[in-house]
């Protein structure tokens, strides 16, 4: 099992970073290539190749009303060359708040043979008038035979880097940054 944590304190209410979430979770659940455009941007290939060995390509999404998941459809690359397509994967998202943390808990139910067990806590507290802090506890089991090529290095490289872009995302956004590809162009052909 990986376990990858991370939390950022955002520059921002409270306040702002649950709007931003709710926008999120609203994308999910009604229009996913927003979601794809606006909350993945800047989450795909990386300039140094190398940290591309394992690579989920995102196709589509729709949301599942009656049994409140989302339905997502991958393909996986692996050393950037198709290995699997149309890999499906349903995840259900759950909110909860307890006293001032709000957490948003995603459960991947089914993965095909990509993931055997993927579970991740998101939250948000205040920590000041205009402060909060953002986070996210993730643990991801890998399918057996993906188990073979997916070591700690590649995981590190591929996986965690994603996951703490994903919240520093979430970061941006809270703070009134518009966050989208050509930001994370721009930012990574900065000195």
């Amino acid at each position: 099992m990986f376990h990858t944590t991370y939390e950022t304190e955002v520059t921002a209410t409270a306040d702002s970073c649950n709007a931003v979430v709710d926008d999120m979770i609203y994308c999910l659940q009604t229009n996913p290539e927003l979601l794809s455009e606006q909350y993945f941007a800047g989450l795909g290939m990386q300039e140094d190749t190398d940290k591309n060995a394992f690579y989920l390509e995102w196709k589509e999404s729709t949301y599942v009303p009656e049994k409140q998941y989302s339905r997502l459809v991958l393909d996986v690359l692996v050393n950037e060359k198709p290995f699997l397509r149309d890999v499906v994967i349903e995840a259900m998202v759950t909110d909860s708040l307890s006293g001032d943390r709000r957490d948003i808990r995603v459960d991947i139910h089914y993965a095909g043979t990509l993931i055997k067990e993927a579970y991740g806590l998101f939250h948000i507290m205040p920590t000041g008038e205009n402060t909060a802090k953002i986070g996210m506890d993730v643990h991801v089991k890998f399918g057996w035979f993906f188990r073979i090529f997916i070591s700690r290095k590649v995981y590190s490289e591929t996986i965690d880097w994603r996951l703490v872009r994903f919240v520093e995302n979430l970061r941006l956004r809270s703070e009134g940054i518009v966050v989208d590809d050509a930001y994370w162009e721009a930012v990574a052909t900065q000195p």
